[in-house]
């Protein structure tokens, strides 16, 4: 058998050695395999949660800084958001670039993941602009409903999801790794081979670790140049201060932009030595001289030692500031410069701005008004009139006119305003209402005194030109004896200046009453053709004085021609353009008056054959005190008002007035009135409440706007023997009054639609009510809930009221008109403090059986009365120690009563006319004694007063 080779030891040794070496060279490679792809695997899912963790950071610094916002309103708790804001897109790029190569998360992951980012960013922002714009409170409600909670924890979910499979990688690799380890400790024997190993491992890792360096050295780079472009385009400028106190700029010098840092330097140090070791900022305002700009700097500390400043420009803020300061200052010295009341207030009622003269009502400054609600205020309850209206203009339209406002200012005294209020909108959709008051106090105050001059012109003025005028008439009237003919030309001339200065006081009253509004005027339907008629009628004496004939022009019969006018103001405008026409007219010449209708109008003219009107004067011809030629004045008479009284009188009756003029061809003046609507038959039913009376009793027609009071009156008067009519209005009045056939008129103090003397006054200006009996019956109202139901009230007659002055001749008619048949000598009684018209007036009844007594105050005349009875009293109003109206009570306690005659120099309003009749009848008599006193005024009516008198004294 042939022998086995031998085999060396040191070979198989280090054949051994070298296969063993091999192995744990192999063993070594791949453990040194597995060791590196397990750290690249850890380092990777390192990366990956490192990135998802700061992405978190960045989303809880968004979170933190806007909730420490709302919380306390300060900028500082932003930095930690805006710093988040930052970081954010920079983080996601990083989490998506190192999650490229995973399988999870895909891309929905990553669009889940944006929109919650979004959303969570746009809660963030709406929440800061609520803490800005609505305040704490409504940023935290905000913040509670937003849902800002809910897409945290989403976030958090996703991230978290990232992250736990990534750790869960993570363990995997390092058990594999320790199972490794594990291995290449077995393999411990082989020292050298695993120092090898080892200096192999440690010789990997310095070349992955000089790898991954030199990637980062060029991410730094980069980053650097991206930080350096960052620090460019943001409009501040940034300074870095050193430890040391060194200053370096981080954004790049650019004087045209920013400060060098050597201009800022003394600042930036200053605030670092006040500035401590605490992150608190501190900031101020530099200006720049040389190039005149200003800037806010801010130094925070970075807690590292150094400080980091900002300085931002805001030299155009600053202007913007100083521009918005001077504009506030301007309207501030504006308002307040104005003398009316100027504020403004908003939905809340809060004072926004107010002037001084407003705040003079509370005895305040605009400062102290400012900013508070009205109830907030002193003495608010002085404003309450100068706030009414603004809730119906905050809608943002319209506005609202007071025309008078009165209150009383913190000085006590009485203010009257007249107030404008508008609203204002403004950008933001807020709604303002600005109030201008114009302070009326003088004006109203001048407006009395000349109500108070005109008054006094009234009486003062009107008592002795009664006594001229009658003194006058009577002289030409030849009651002192015949005149020599030398004589009676210059009583002519006094008597006439004497009715022309009657024309010129009541025109110039009469104009001031149209320019305040206190003329009356009485609307009814009325048939022109009449008033037409009765015109011509009244003025033919005064034509005939000129030699003119009058002619009137009529349509048919069937033609309606009615129109709503007061018929006393219609003959006053009549009588203006007629005299006119008679004065302008020649000799022999005609005057006519033509009306023509065309339906829906009714145009009446007055035709002259004057010389026409110059072309010169034409347009100024309805002005006041105008007249063509001074000259005129002298040789026709008049003031020149008027025309200017004519045409108010036209307007204020809802009408027009022209005129056509043609020289050396005469003119004619026109109005135009609208016709009235056909007339309804009247309801009789609604008015006359009672049937119709016998022939053989008279019919009284009750005027009394209380009802419940004019149904008793008229009863009680029908158990006394009268048929009765009642009226409530005026108005209804005047229908019965064309209808029925009345043979007294009981009339009261206070009418709801006219006043009561001017309703007289219309009534006897009519030829068919001129002698109607009249009796001022005041009733007690039967309205209180503790009434007794029981008639009371008293009466007294009223044959006529005249103002001043007076016309001598209609006295004397009523005084013979009173004149009895009885045989005894009438008595009457006349109550007048201007001696001069008692004189004048007892001179004119010298020829009658009539015995006069006079009394100057209503002592004189109360002592009269007590002494004996009268049969007529003519009283003035204006007495020195009273108003004559209160000797009524007196009179109407006479048995019988006489009636009166009222002399009134006053032009009163409707108020004091209303206040003088209530005074005429004090005493309250029950329902049959006043009854029997109606009856017994009636007995004893004036018997030349009384139309049918029979019916009515039967």
């Amino acid at each position: 058998m042939p022998a086995k080779p031998a085999i060396s030891w040191h070979s198989l040794a280090f054949l051994f050695a070298f296969l063993v070496l091999v192995a744990l060279g192999w063993q070594g490679k791949r453990t040194q395999e597995a060791v590196l792809a397990t750290n690249q695997s850890v380092s990777h899912s390192l990366e990956i949660i490192t990135a998802t963790q700061e992405m978190l950071s960045s989303l809880q610094n968004i979170e933190t800084g806007s909730r420490g916002f709302v919380l306390t309103g300060e900028q500082d708790y932003l930095e930690p958001y805006e710093l988040g804001l930052m970081q954010l897109e920079e983080h996601r790029r990083a989490l998506q670039m190192t999650l490229k190569d995973r399988e999870y998360p895909d891309d929905r992951w990553f669009e889940e993941l944006d929109r919650n980012i979004s959303e969570r960013l746009i809660i963030a922002a709406g929440n800061i602009q609520a803490r800005r714009d609505a305040g704490l409170q409504a940023a935290a409600e905000r913040l509670k409903q937003a849902g800002g909670k809910q897409i945290m924890e989403n976030l958090r979910a996703l991230l978290d999801a990232v992250e736990q499979r990534e750790r869960r990688l993570l363990a995997t690799s390092n058990r594999d790794l320790s199972e490794t380890i594990e291995r290449s400790r077995q393999l411990a024997v082989i020292g050298s081979l695993m120092v090898a190993a080892l200096f192999l491992a440690a010789m990997w890792a310095i070349n992955r670790n000089l790898r991954i360096r030199q990637a980062l050295t060029v991410k730094a780079q980069a980053g650097e140049a991206r930080l350096g472009a960052l620090l460019q385009a943001i409009p501040d400028n940034l300074y870095a201060i050193g430890k040391q106190g060194r200053i370096t700029a981080l954004s790049q010098a650019n004087d045209s932009r920013a400060p060098a840092p050597a201009a800022i330097e003394p600042l930036l140090v200053s605030l670092q030595e006040q500035a401590d070791n605490s992150l608190q900022l501190h900031q101020t305002t530099w200006c720049e001289v040389d190039c005149q700009r200003t800037f806010e700097v801010r130094l925070v500390p970075t807690g590292l030692g150094d400080h980091l400043a900002i300085a931002r420009d805001v030299t155009e803020l600053q202007r913007s500031r100083d521009t918005l300061e001077d504009q506030k200052v301007f309207l501030r010295r504006v308002v307040d410069t104005d003398e009316n009341m100027i504020f403004v207030r908003d939905d809340q009622g809060r004072f926004l701005l107010c002037n001084s003269a407003f705040a003079t009502l509370l005895d305040s400054r605009p400062e102290a008004i400012e900013g508070h609600r009205a109830d907030e205020l002193a003495g608010a309850q002085r404003l309450l009139p100068l706030l009414q209206g603004e809730a119906d203009l905050l809608c943002g339209s319209g506005e609202l006119r007071i025309t008078e406002v009165g209150l009383t200012d913190g000085l006590g005294q009485e203010r009257w305003l007249q107030v404008v209020k508008r609203p204002m909108t403004i950008s933001s959709g807020a709604c303002y209402v600005v109030t201008v008051a114009v302070d009326m106090s003088l004006r109203r105050r001048m407006e009395q005194m000349k109500t108070e001059f005109i008054s006094t012109v009234s009486h003062e003025l009107r008592t002795p030109l009664t006594a001229i005028r009658g003194a006058l008439g009577m002289l030409v009237g030849g009651v002192a004896g015949d005149i020599g003919d030398s004589a009676r030309p210059l009583l002519d001339i006094a008597h006439k200046n004497s009715e022309r200065l009657v024309r010129l006081i009541n025109d110039i009253l009469d104009i001031e009453k149209l320019e305040a509004g206190r003329l009356p005027f009485h609307f009814t339907r009325c048939d022109a053709r009449e008033l037409a008629e009765q015109a011509l009628i009244d003025l033919k004496p005064y034509a005939d004085e000129y030699g003119i004939s009058l002619a009137l022009d009529t349509p048919a019969a069937s033609t309606q021609v009615h129109v709503n006018v007061d018929p006393d103001r219609f003959a006053q405008v009549m009588a203006n353009l007629l005299s006119n026409a008679i004065k302008h007219s020649p000799a022999g010449g005609v005057v006519s008056v033509a009306l023509r209708s065309d339906g829906s109008g009714l145009e009446i003219g007055v035709q002259d054959q004057g010389p026409g009107i110059p072309e010169e004067f034409r347009s100024r011809i309805f002005e006041r005190f105008a007249q063509a030629d001074s000259s005129d004045a002298r040789k026709r008479g008049g003031t020149g008002l008027g025309l200017a009284i004519t045409r108010s009188l036209v307007q204020q009756m809802n009408g027009r007035i022209g005129f056509d003029s043609q020289q050396a061809r005469g003119t004619r003046f026109w109005i135009r009135l609208p016709l009235a609507p056909a007339e309804a038959q009247p309801n009789v039913a609604a008015t006359a409440t009672h049937p119709a009376p016998a022939h053989s009793a008279a019919r009284i027609l009750v005027l009394e706007p209380d009802t419940s009071a004019a149904e008793q009156l008229a009863s009680t008067l029908q158990q006394h023997g009268y048929a009765t009519l009642v009226a409530s209005t005026a108005a209804q009045a005047r229908e019965l009054l064309g209808e029925f056939s009345i043979q007294a008129l009981t009339l009261s103090p206070a009418l709801s639609d006219e006043d009561s003397i001017s309703f007289l006054q219309s009534l006897r200006s009519q030829n068919a009510y001129r002698h109607l009996p009249v009796l001022i019956v005041s009733l007690q109202p039967q309205r209180r809930d503790n009434d007794d139901g029981v008639l009371r009230g008293g009466a007294v007659g009223v044959i006529d009221w005249l103002h001043k002055p007076v016309d001598p001749s209609r006295v004397m008619d009523v005084v013979r008109a009173c004149l009895n048949s009885s045989g005894t000598r009438p008595r009457i009684l006349h109550v007048e403090d201007d001696e001069d018209l008692r004189v004048l007036l007892a001179r004119l009844v010298e020829p009658l059986e009539i015995d006069l007594e006079g009394a100057a105050t209503l002592a004189e005349a109360r002592s009269l009365l007590d002494e004996q009875r009268y049969d007529l009293a003519i009283i003035d109003l204006m007495l020195p120690d009273g108003d004559g109206s209160e000797l009524f009570d007196k009179l109407a306690q006479t048995v019988p009563p006489p009636p009166v005659i009222i002399f009134s120099a006053l032009d009163a309003p409707v108020h004091d006319s209303r206040l003088a009749l209530r005074q005429l009848v004090k005493s309250r008599h029950d329902g049959d004694e006043l009854a029997a006193l109606i009856q017994q005024l009636l007995h004893h009516w004036p018997p030349g007063q009384v139309q049918e008198s029979n019916e009515v004294n039967a």
